[in-house]
């Protein structure tokens, strides 16, 4: 039986790039659990710490900031190239991405109320060879952001 909710963790800048440059959509990697066990990388709990205690004390050696740090301007120039974006939006995301604000990488925890994006067909399975660990994984290619809320920690 599917559970109601869904949890991904990402860096506040995710939510912003998103409502700013994408229309409100976002792409998220997804699990029903939000501490599940295997790999720290599949899990929302163990993301959220990493990310938390990266942007706490300033690691400027964070390998994970430093991934979605590689993953947005991949996808600045991605959306650039496609049209999607303008060059001075693409210029914009690059300047905020290579910034040296700590702020914009906390870690927010999106709860998604599963039943209407299944109905809607938007949740993909993610296939065993590309997950971190034993137990399924989603993405949703365009969650609006009306459709979760975000916790974060203060």
């Amino acid at each position: 039986m599917a559970l109601l909710f869904l949890y991904s963790t990402n860096p506040a800048i995710t939510h912003d790039i998103a409502n700013k440059y994408r229309n409100g959509k976002h792409f998220v990697w997804c699990s029903e659990f939000y501490n599940p066990v295997g790999a720290p990388s599949s899990s929302p709990k163990e993301l959220y710490r990493i990310l938390e205690a990266d942007c706490k004390n300033e690691d400027t050696h964070s390998s994970l900031i430093d991934r979605y740090k590689k993953t947005f301007r991949r996808l600045a120039n991605n959306w650039y190239s496609k049209s999607e974006i303008s060059e001075s939006q693409k210029d914009e995301i690059l300047a905020i991405v290579n910034s040296k604000s700590w702020k914009i990488w906390r870690p927010q925890l999106y709860i998604i109320y599963r039943p209407p994006i299944e109905i809607s067909s938007r949740l993909i399975a993610v296939p065993a060879s590309k997950r971190a660990a034993v137990g399924e994984e989603w993405q949703i290619t365009s969650l609006d952001s009306a459709e979760f809320e975000i916790f974060e920690r203060e």
